[in-house]
């Protein structure tokens, strides 16, 4: 007899023998012993996992001399038959290279036929999702009502891609993937019976590599039994599949505790020089990820991590490193990496600029922290200083870990220039600490009630008193502004806070002077007349989402013209485009003279709160916290 693989010789012979279909296996067996087996079945699920061997034993099971039975003996001459695919009453059809209507037509008329030699006949269609749109409709009526002693057995990967009218006249059973200790000791198991010696790191390779697939595995046995003989060392089996080793991960796990980015790079390279694929070693990363988040959640114990007993220990010990936030951020910086792996060019490039942010993760300091500092030395430089270096400096021993979500960047106060910051007027919104450290932050909650807890002459007043002054300054008589539009600007939101928003260059005005040319360039190559308009207007105010063209009271005529619809909707579709922010326009008209002296109060006023500002304690203890200065100051409703 000629040789055969361990997969089609380690097939299963009896229900008892199918690994983790219990749920369809009991089902079939009752049906089998109460006499109500069904005239069709539908089996799905993925590749290697039993259908079509639960379909043959199901047909043995009807035949056997000794049945119906749930146990086919296997001895009878149809057993035997059933096994070695050469009985006439079992016909198996490959639904994908015989899917046409001509071939349904023959197997209808090939089942109008009692038995040869059988008690009944059995048809198994083979991925039937495959068959035609003609083909199946052909067979909806044999499926319906089947001759007497005529079972037929459909088998797909894609159930959802059967026709609906046949799975509606068949009984359906998913078969699900098996999971990683059922293929591991069905693996042990048979390597022990073929008198193999495999390591329990071979195994658990195998077992990962099959994905949930039985036939799978057995595949991989046999090849690694064919490199290897019949000692199955863990090494060997990583080279023959292509898996990175264990100790390479364990080593990138090192790496991010240690901030350690030489090392990190370096795995790189090695594997490059071993022609390995970096989207396979990026999986294989994010895998370990996944194993390290479950120990931390769950233990190292849990059944839901893919690993042997002796990979366990070394697993508790990396997951201790870390937090849960810590491992659920590398995570995601690891599907995003593989993500681009995927979808961009160099590889090996993107892999290293992953890992790259996977130790720079590291570099920022917990909010908690932060907090703790800021409250318990508000205006001590030194403070600002520690941070400085906590940021810039890598983690010196592997027991680091990062409590909350990050707060802080790694070039924060770190380079001679600081990064120039606007500061928010208002008390800062911290998020909620994290489960892992909720106690901690607890006993730190004088500390924080201090932070947040406003000074004597707070912010908010201040920003209230000038709001009262600029609005006494513009009901004044001075102001000398006539509204053309019909309706006037209101205010739309609480002036007590500041916004952190990219410097620009404007003056009293509100609005940049690039801006303004900008948008009359627009409109003067659009509408040329509009923009010839435009240039007589001596003025544009932009105050909150309101955006304001003043024209000299002389030129009454031009601001009307101005105001008309069709002109004010270009401007504003022109203004919110360029402004990157929808806004309001009207056309006003005032004294030449009015307009200086509005100029002249506006900047004293803005003047006067930066002042403010600066001597606020609260705001001097942020700029020293993080290196920062103020760069602008801005009322709520003067933000894009």
């Amino acid at each position: 007899m000629s040789y055969q693989v361990i997969a089609r010789k380690w097939r299963p012979q009896t229900f008892k023998d199918l690994v983790g279909q219990e749920h369809v296996t009991g089902t079939l067996a009752n049906a089998i012993k109460n006499d109500r087996v069904a005239h069709a079945y539908s089996f799905s699920g993925a590749r290697g996992v039993g259908k079509t061997t639960a379909a043959r034993i199901l047909a043995k099971a009807l035949n056997c001399v000794h049945g119906p039975t749930a146990e086919p003996c296997g001895e009878c001459d149809s057993c035997k038959e059933i096994a070695a695919g050469t009985s006439l009453d079992v016909i198996e059809i490959d639904a994908a290279s015989n899917r046409g209507i001509d071939q349904i037509r023959e197997l209808r008329e090939m089942v109008r036929y009692a038995p040869a030699a059988s008690r009944s006949k059995v048809v198994i269609l083979d991925e039937a999702h495959m068959l035609t749109g003609e083909a199946s409709n052909a067979l909806l009526k044999t499926l319906e009502e089947p001759p007497d002693r005529v079972i037929f057995v459909m088998a797909t990967t894609e159930p959802e891609n059967l026709e609906d009218t046949i799975r509606s006249r068949s009984q359906h059973f998913h078969f699900r993937a098996l999971t990683f200790n059922e293929i591991a000791d069905r693996v042990k198991y048979i390597a022990k019976e073929e008198n193999l010696k495999i390591a329990d790191g071979a195994v658990a390779v195998i077992a990962r590599m099959a994905e949930g697939s039985l036939r799978d595995a057995l595949s991989l046995l046999e090849q690694a039994r064919a490199y290897c003989g019949d000692t199955i060392p863990d090494k060997e089996v990583r080279e023959l599949l292509g898996v990175v080793p264990e100790d390479a991960l364990n080593e990138l796990v090192d790496a991010i505790a240690a901030g350690s980015a030489d090392r990190a790079l370096g795995l790189v390279h090695t594997f490059q020089k071993e022609g390995r694929n970096p989207q396979h070693f990026c999986r294989e990363a994010i895998r370990h990820m996944r194993n390290l988040l479950i120990a931390r959640v769950c233990g190292a114990d849990s059944e839901l991590i893919a690993a042997t007993p002796d990979q366990r220990p070394a697993l508790a010990k990396a997951a201790a490193q870390f937090s849960e936030e810590d491992l659920t951020r590398f995570f995601n910086i690891l599907l995003q990496t593989d993500d681009d792996l995927r979808r961009k060019p160099d590889p090996r490039v993107h892999l290293e600029m992953g890992l790259l942010r996977l130790i720079h993760a590291g570099r920022l300091a917990p909010l908690e922290e932060l907090l703790a500092d800021l409250g318990g030395t508000a205006g001590n430089g030194s403070t600002a200083k520690s941070v400085a270096q906590r940021a810039s400096a890598p983690a010196a021993a592997p027991a680091w870990s990062a409590k909350n979500e990050l707060a802080s960047t790694a070039t924060a106060g770190a380079g001679p220039s600081p990064a120039t910051r606007t500061v928010a007027a208002s008390t800062p919104s911290f998020s909620m600490p994290s489960w892992s450290n909720r106690a901690s932050t607890t006993s730190n909650a004088p500390a924080i009630a201090a932070v947040l807890a406003p000074p004597p002459d707070t912010v908010s007043d201040v920003v209230k008193k000038t709001e009262s002054a600029a609005q006494q300054t513009a009901e004044s008589p001075a102001g000398g502004a006539a509204d053309i539009s019909a309706k006037d600007a209101t205010s739309e939101a609480d002036t007590s806070e500041l916004v952190n928003d990219a410097p620009v260059p404007v003056g009293a005005s509100g609005i940049a002077e690039e801006h303004v040319a900008e948008i009359r360039g627009i409109l003067q190559a659009q509408q040329k007349f509009l923009g010839e308009l435009l240039e007589h207007a001596h003025r544009w105010e932009l105050e909150g989402a309101e955006l304001r063209i003043y024209f000299a009271t002389e030129k009454r005529a031009f601001a009307e013209m101005v105001e008309g619809r069709d002109s004010l909707e270009k401007i504003r579709a022109t203004s919110s485009k360029v402004l990157n922010r929808s806004v309001r326009v009207c056309a006003k008209m005032e004294s030449v003279a009015a307009t200086a002296a509005n100029a002249s109060q506006a900047a004293s006023g803005t003047k006067e709160l930066r002042e403010k500002f600066e001597r606020d304690p609260m705001v001097r203890a942020m700029l020293q916290r993080f290196g920062g200065k103020i760069s602008e100051v801005k009322r709520r409703e003067e933000r894009p």
